[in-house]
């Protein structure tokens, strides 16, 4: 009878099979504490690739429903909401509010819950709730992989506060920034300036005491097909387009409605509700005037 190919993995001696026990045993006891030598450096490297996973989901559900009130960069825009990549935000803004708790889980909270108490501030928008335990859109998952997203910015942020790398952070009016003049990573919060008379045009649309205008309109850009504001139309060319836009009003007219009723007309491409819809409560009738007709002009003193 012919043997089988693997005849020769046959083992006849006793002391054979005990010994090759032995080092079989042996080499699973080696191949078992070098698992243990590299299991924590293997965990890391998992735990790293699992945190890398969320902050990249984070930074899309960022780009889809935080970046046009935030900023494409977390530094804010005037007027419409605060800096989140601000080094003040990492290292006093805790703080200043009282908060005990980690920056992670005042990030979360916020994220989840919103700010749906603070209607009237200073801030264009008002910050809505996320979490769907709250009513919103997203899942819990989804908030810490966008909290994770925000924390990404700290090493960054940690480097502001230079006369080439300013610190963004925008004092809030109703709960005012300590800022650290010794190190400058925050500006100085000053109890706002009440207005004793119409606001200028230039004031409404980029100062302190205006509506934030600046933040998602671009004067210094025309709006074209090329050439589109990414959270509103840009407006170096309003006065040209204006009275093109809504059937039977004229430049001012829209203009002025467009700010008295933002949604009653969206320019194509662009979001409702985008804009707020109180600055008819915000300015009086005369500034509002005045800043129709300053953006009308071609010539408006900056």
């Amino acid at each position: 009878m012919k043997r089988p190919w693997y005849s020769f993995l046959y083992v006849r001696s006793p002391l054979v099979k005990i010994g090759l026990g032995i080092v079989a045993v042996m080499v699973s006891i080696a191949v078992l504490l070098f698992l243990g030598v590299i299991e924590d450096r293997r965990m890391a490297a998992q735990t790293a690739n699992w945190d890398g996973r969320a902050i990249e989901k984070g930074a899309e559900i960022y780009a889809n429903n935080c970046y046009t009130c935030h900023g494409p960069d977390g530094k804010g825009l005037p007027g419409v909401a605060p800096a989140l990549h601000s080094k003040y935000f990492f290292t006093q803004r805790l703080k200043d509010v009282g908060w005990t708790g980690s920056l992670h889980d005042y990030v979360a909270s916020t994220v989840a819950a919103g700010r749906p108490s603070k209607v009237k501030s200073q801030w264009a928008q008002m910050m809505p709730t996320w979490s769907q335990r709250f009513g919103g859109p997203l899942r819990d998952d989804q908030v810490n992989n966008v909290t994770a997203f925000v924390l990404n910015w700290e090493a960054d942020a940690l480097t502001q506060g230079t006369p080439d790398n300013p610190d963004p952070w925008q004092p809030f009016q109703d709960a005012p920034s300590k800022a650290m003049a010794e190190d400058g990573s925050a500006p100085v919060a000053e109890a706002p300036v009440e207005p004793t008379g119409p606001r200028s045009p230039q004031e409404l649309f980029a100062g302190a005491n205006g509506m934030g205008c600046s933040g998602c309109h671009n004067l210094d850009l025309p709006q074209t097909a090329d050439s589109r504001g990414p959270v509103g139309p840009n407006m170096a060319n309003l006065y040209e387009t204006a009275g093109t836009r809504v059937p039977g009003e004229d430049a001012a007219t829209y203009i002025h409605n467009s700010i008295v009723a933002p949604n009653a007309y969206i320019s194509e491409g662009y979001m409702a509700g985008i804009m707020p819809q109180n600055f008819a409560e915000r300015m009086t009738e005369e500034e509002i005037n005045g800043l129709v007709q300053w953006l009308l002009d071609p010539n408006r003193q900056r």
